[in-house]
């Protein structure tokens, strides 16, 4: 994911192109949202929050959700977020990326799913599809990729969460110490929703 650039707001905010940026470059081929349908309010199999149930430790999960909670995805789209587009345009398949560039402000991108993959981004993680199982993949890969090690069986310290937070913000803008000069969370305030998520701390 390549950071975005765009504003998260706090309900249901513009989900910004988390690991990525809005921006996308001529070389990517998206469509334009002159040929993308009205927002789709059913949730189809493919798209299942379900299908992500047990594909990391529901300590590492923890984690996710401060990240989608961050973004504004978490709970959003009627599944979880992971069928939630950029400005909260919705799709009923998960099945690919649905690779859609949508402008609002102005900002355009490419930004879905959970966590927000850019298309290029999710391009790069080689996973065979976009359904829920896989964006919990391929966001443990992103942070695996920044130097992030999530414990599998225990709660992070405080002092593991905040560095945690460091390097995930060199891909999810809305974090914490908000390198691009965008709206984010602030760190006390993602550390009770990571500590909630993981049962306490």
């Amino acid at each position: 994911m390549l950071r975005r650039l765009f504003p998260v707001l706090v309900a249901l905010p513009l989900a910004a192109g988390s690991v990525g940026c809005a921006q996308e470059s001529a070389g990517d081929d998206f469509s334009t949202n002159a040929d993308f349908e009205a927002d789709e309010l059913r949730v189809g199999e493919s798209c299942s929050p379900s299908r992500a149930v047990g594909v990391v430790s529901k300590k590492r999960k923890a984690f996710l959700d401060t990240i989608a909670y961050a973004e504004g995805t978490r709970n959003a789209g009627g599944a979880d977020g992971y069928n939630v587009l950029y400005s909260f345009k919705l799709v009923s398949d998960c099945s690919s990326h649905p690779n859609k560039n949508i402008c609002a402000g102005n900002y355009c991108s490419t930004a879905a799913g959970r966590y927000q993959f850019l298309t290029r981004t999710w391009k790069g993680l080689g996973l065979p599809t976009f359904k829920p199982e896989n964006q919990e993949r391929g966001a443990i890969k992103l942070l695996t990729a920044r130097g992030v090690t999530l414990p599998e069986t225990r709660t992070m310290t405080a002092t593991e969460f905040k560095s945690a937070m460091d390097k995930a913000s060199y891909e999810w803008a809305s974090l914490p110490p908000g390198r691009y000069g965008q709206p984010q969370r602030s760190l006390s305030s993602l550390r009770t929703v990571y500590c909630n998520a993981a049962g306490g701390c």
